[in-house]
């Protein structure tokens, strides 16, 4: 009976505890009481399972709050993005509604369309992008051989694009590989290419 009770002792002080101690932190972060030091931090002095399950529950945090940044990020973004715009289109129409001479207000009318239009792309745009969000945590990735990604990609620009600006490949040594979606990385490297293209003069070189 005594081996008992000191055994119990023992499994409460070592694991009862500690497991309440994570399940409370875990509720204060999901009530959104707390800011990012709700996790206990005694995850480096135990190398047992209880330590392994604080570490995970640190960085399950960790990514929750980088997540909420980058979404307090985009939000902004969006909103600087979409004020553009609007206080272009604002301006316009307030202006047609003095204007009276025909011309002007014809002139007043294609600044309307083209900030219409340009909002529609904005909005379709965001959309995209919430879109290949959820995509992305949703699929597996793999590995991904960068050097063959973009050496394709400098042969399909000088296939696309003889006469524009010339482009470069500097190969990599030793040839990187890196976790990933090859499709959407190879999305995000033409479109770095395509902005390079409209900068660059038709006799210029692009390094990629």
């Amino acid at each position: 009976l005594t081996i008992t009770i000191l055994l119990s002792f023992y499994l409460a002080r070592t694991i009862a505890r500690p497991i309440r101690r994570l399940a409370s932190a875990a509720e204060l972060i999901r009530s959104g009481t707390t800011g990012r030091q709700a996790r206990p931090e005694f995850s480096v002095a135990r190398r047992d399972e209880i330590g392994e399950l604080a570490m995970t529950l640190r960085d399950m945090t960790d990514a929750l709050w980088q997540r909420m940044d980058a979404i307090e990020r985009f939000a902004a973004d969006v909103s600087h993005e979409i004020k553009n715009p609007l206080s272009s289109l604002r301006s316009a129409v307030e202006t047609a509604a003095r204007v009276k001479d025909p011309e002007q207000q014809r002139k007043l009318m294609t600044i309307v369309l083209e900030d219409v239009a340009r909002l529609d792309r904005l909005i379709t745009d965001i959309s995209s992008a919430s879109r290949l969000d959820a995509e992305l945590s949703r699929e597996e990735t793999g590995p991904v051989d960068v050097d063959r990604l973009l050496s394709t990609t400098a042969e399909v620009h000088a296939q696309t694009h003889p006469d524009g600006p010339r482009m470069v490949y500097d190969r990599a040594n030793p040839r990187p590989i890196v976790m990933g979606l090859e499709d959407r990385l190879g999305q995000v490297v033409r479109n770095l290419v395509a902005n390079a293209v409209s900068f660059t003069p038709p006799t210029g070189t692009i390094r990629l």
